[in-house]
Parts: structure tokens; sequence; C-alpha cells
């Protein structure tokens, strides 16, 4: 069967037999049954003859059929026929046309998205996501996968509340940070774990020049200050923080300072600021009064980010959940972030799979470890058949 002409609700075709001996039978499609030039129902001859007001579309569209029968004829007689669009537009084409002959708007959208996402990834890739957001100052886009979190992360920092990112290593919450920063028309800062005061209210040297630090100018300037590895700062120096946080105003080297009105802080940590486990031991308890002052949001591994870094690979991200799974049942440590994801999507067109797999993943693993992992995946997908081969 093939489909020559398509209308808003019926679809007119003909055999593939009638086309090749030139027998113009143009049959009509309409809710996936099919009419004969009389209107009644060959596919199923309880069903009542085509209804009235369908025949005159039936009709209507009789002549542009009968051109593109034309076109195929020449084509199953071989010669050159009218060249048929390709490309994104020709697929979408092939795809709208099964979906037209379907009448409920409902079952246009559940057949048609599937396809069409499918189509448009296995073409051209996850395609960035644009995430626009409205704030007094004006209207800020943000361009590529956002995490699940985002949006309250965005809010918080939007209220002027500060913010305590914790989750593992490798989850993605820098990344955030940039991107509310972007989001909200702000300047980025950035500081790592502080050990000496001087890193946030910065010195002045021996010629009486103030050295500024990027906590000074986002303060002083109106910026986002992103403190990552809070946790791994020494408590009595994030205590300073307080009254800048609380009060909004600061004791710099070269006297006290009022915070500016845009102002934003986000820190991050691997742990809650409880100190020290057995995965992550370079860390400290941090004061209760320094942790009293930031909202806390737990940000884990996000499934749209995964999708994206691997290309919709489904298989490999079902993999690296249950790998996750299992190590931390089993105490293991081993990270499986997204770069591990996106490392293991490139390679393995390169690389034999166990290869890549070494590469990317466990590298820093015993072949006991190893061995504990695979006999606890319950599944048998090519990656854990992958990984069982490196034992």
């Amino acid at each position: 069967m093939i489909i020559l002409k398509t209308c808003e609700r019926i679809a007119l075709v003909a055999e593939e037999k009638d086309i090749k001996n030139g027998t113009k039978d143009i049959k009509i499609m309409f809710q996936n049954r099919i009419y004969d030039s009389n209107w009644k129902c060959v596919s199923d001859s309880s069903q009542r003859p085509l209804y009235p007001n369908l025949r005159s579309e039936y009709t209507g569209n009789l002549d542009e059929a009968l051109e593109k029968f034309e076109e195929v004829s020449k084509m199953f007689q071989g010669q050159t026929p009218t060249p048929q669009p390709t490309g994104l537009g020709g697929k979408l084409e092939e795809i709208l046309v099964e979906v037209l002959a379907k009448q409920s708007v409902d079952q246009i959208v559940e057949y048609a998205k599937p396809l069409l996402e499918k189509h448009i990834v296995d073409e051209f890739g996850v395609l960035p996501q644009r995430h626009e957001v409205v704030t007094p100052s004006g209207t800020h886009e943000v361009q590529g996968v956002v995490h699940e979190r985002f949006d309250d992360v965005l809010n918080l920092v939007n209220l002027d509340i500060p913010v305590f990112l914790t989750g593992q290593a490798g989850t993605g919450k820098n990344v955030i940070c940039k991107q509310v920063a972007e989001s909200l028309g702000l300047d980025f800062y950035f500081t790592n774990a502080v050990t000496q005061e001087f890193q946030l209210k910065g010195f002045i040297d021996a010629n009486g020049i103030f050295h500024e630090t990027q906590f000074y100018k986002a303060f002083t300037q109106g910026g986002l200050f992103f403190l990552d590895e809070m946790d791994g700062s020494i408590p009595e120096t994030l205590i300073i923080l307080n009254s800048a946080i609380a009060n909004r105003y600061f004791d710099f080297p070269i006297g006290k300072v009022e915070a500016h009105p845009n102002f934003r802080i986000i820190s991050a940590g691997n742990t809650c600021g409880t100190g020290a486990d057995i995965e992550y031991t370079g860390r400290f308890q941090l004061d209760a009064s320094s942790l009293d002052r930031f909202a806390l949001i737990e940000i884990g591994y996000s499934p749209a980010i995964e999708k994206a870094v691997t290309n919709n690979n489904e298989e490999l991200c079902e993999f690296a959940h249950n790998f996750r799974r299992v190590t931390n049942k089993c105490g293991i440590r081993c990270l499986f972030t997204y770069r591990s994801l996106e490392r293991i999507a490139k390679l393995e067109n390169v690389f034999e799979l166990p290869k890549a797999l070494q590469i990317s993943l466990t590298k820093g693993l015993r072949k006991d470890d190893i061995k504990i992992i695979a006999s606890e995946m319950s599944s048998n997908d090519k990656y854990t058949s992958a990984l069982r081969k490196l034992l």
C-alpha cells in the first residue's frame, strides 16, 4: 500500500500491484480502514460506507493523487521519478503521512512524538534546551540541558537566600551555579576551599596596595559568589562570612563595606557539613551558625544530563544506574560521573568495549572489586557483559 496524497482526515492510497500495471484504482484510507472508489469498506465488510462529507474531500484531492500515481508508476517502470524529499523534511513527511490518517488529536500526539524525538536524536544528537528566565532586570535565556533541581536553586538565589548544594562529586553543582548566574544576569565569581582569611578578605601588601578577592568583587560590585568545597574549608575561617550573609556588611582590610544589592552566594560540598565520612575524608564539621544561614539542596545525578552526554544512549544510562546502586550497596568507592558516561559513549566506537570501560570507569578498581560488582549486576546488557570480560 502506497500513500499518494494526505488530506486533513483522509489519505488517498494505491496498491503496489496497481501502480505497476497502471491500473488507477485509488482507494481512500480513513481511521485505519480502506474504502474503494464506490465508498465501500474493503478492509472490513461489516463497516458502513464512507461518510458522504468525506467523499467530497476524496474527489477534491483526486487530481493530485493521480499526478503522484504517475510519478510512482514511472519509478516502477525504470524511469527517473520526480526527486523525493530527503533528510529531516522527508522523514517528517513520512511520519506525518502515517499520523494524518488518525482522527484523534490525542492519538496523533501520542503516536508522533516518540517518532519525532527518536529521529531528531538519531540525525542531530540531543539538541540543546532553551530555558527562559524572567526577572525584574530583564529576560535571560540559558541554552543547554539543566539539572532537575535548577529551578529550586534559581528561585532561592533570586529571593536572596544563600544556598548550600550537597551531593557526590561530578553531579553538576558547579554547572548549576554558572547557569543560575547566567539566568539572573549576574557576574560569576568563584573560590575553592578557604583555608586562610585573606582568601576572602584580601590583603594590603607592603606598598599599601589592597589586593582584591573574588568575594570582594562580588560583594561590592554585585554578582553570584560561588564557594566550592565549603566542607573542605577551615570552619573558623568561614565564620567571618556570617555577618556578610546575615547583615550584608563586611570588614575588609580597607574598612567596612556594605553589600551590593545584587550580591548573591552559593556554596557546595560533598557532605552536609557534618564532618568527614568513609568516602570524603578531607572534610570538616562546619559551624552550626554558618550552616544555619544556608538553604540545603541535595544534588543527585540528573537523568536529563546523562541522556545528553551519551546522545540518548538509554542502555548505557541504565547500566550507570545499576552500577551506582551496586557500588553503594557493596561499599565500593567508584564514581560513575557524567564525564565517565561521556567518555564511554565516545570510546566505545574507537576501542573494544571492555577497554573503554577500563579507561573511563574501572581504572582505579581492584579485580576483586570488579568481580563483586559484576556478580551483583543483574542485567545482561552489552556493558555488563563487557564489565565481566575484564575479569
